[in-house]
């Protein structure tokens, strides 16, 4: 999100942006609506999927902006233990959007005060010809990174994995974590849910990916609150039940 929003490409990202809120909003109003033709009971699924509709609305900003917080703000360094997750590779060399999560790194461990170690974390694909967590080995050797600072968790396929493989890599539990901006809060998410205490920075995406990567990875996150979010959609059910029977 660094990037300069006035460029072609970022009124490009902005208008993609734009366009699904517009979407989920025009669910809220639309549900809403065919919730108000319904009769009696009837009208209550419209009503659950527009309280969901408008969960997402009404958290969606707030998702962007600490997005954007962490993408614009190095975080302190609390250990000198990098995790850097991988993302899909097509040949042995690492893509773009994977080459800036390990400059990123490694641009944050000049402030790690005693020798940085680097956890790459990423497994091999069916359409890949290596394992992301050897790609990313390689990079880190060309740049002058001596091998025995280099840690490879080779066999995960997702981010909860990445997180679960790499746990016993963390002695005292804290290290940075570096992925994609659009990916970050749903990262330190899972971690902490693996009992992980991870500062998070988030490296510049290739933003013509980024609205699509950014709703996903929204999308994925409220999962991880679905309790929260079905509780407060059954609320607004239970409130319109009880204005009908009364």
């Amino acid at each position: 999100m660094r990037d300069n929003i006035t460029s072609s490409s970022g009124l490009k990202f902005m208008k993609k942006i734009n366009g699904y809120t517009l979407a989920i909003l025009s669910l809220c109003v639309g549900t809403h609506f065919l919730a108000s033709l319904m009769p009696g009971g009837w009208s209550l699924p419209f009503y659950l999927l527009g309280a969901l509709a408008l969960c997402f609305v009404l958290t969606w900003p707030f998702y962007l902006w600490f997005t954007f917080l962490i993408a614009q703000r190095p975080p302190q360094v609390p250990s000198n233990r990098f995790i850097i997750l991988g993302a899909g590779i097509f040949t042995e060399q690492v893509t773009p959007m994977l080459k800036s999560r390990l400059d990123t790194a490694l641009s944050l461990a000049n402030q790690s005060k005693s020798s940085p170690i680097f956890i790459v974390s990423g497994g091999q694909g069916p359409d890949e010809p290596i394992s992301e967590a050897l790609a990313m080995q390689r990079y880190l050797l060309a740049q002058g990174v001596p091998k025995k600072q280099i840690l490879m968790e080779d066999q995960s396929t997702n981010t909860v994995e990445n997180m679960a493989y790499s746990k016993p890599f963390f002695p005292h539990q804290k290290g940075v974590c570096v992925t994609s901006e659009f990916h970050i809060l749903r990262a330190l998410k899972i971690g902490q849910q693996q009992g992980l205490s991870l500062v998070g920075y988030g490296a510049s995406s290739p933003i013509v990916f980024r609205a699509r990567s950014l709703i996903r990875d929204y999308c994925g996150l409220l999962f991880k609150y679905a309790l929260l979010w079905w509780s407060f959609g059954s609320l607004i059910v239970l409130i319109r039940l009880l204005y009908i029977l009364s």
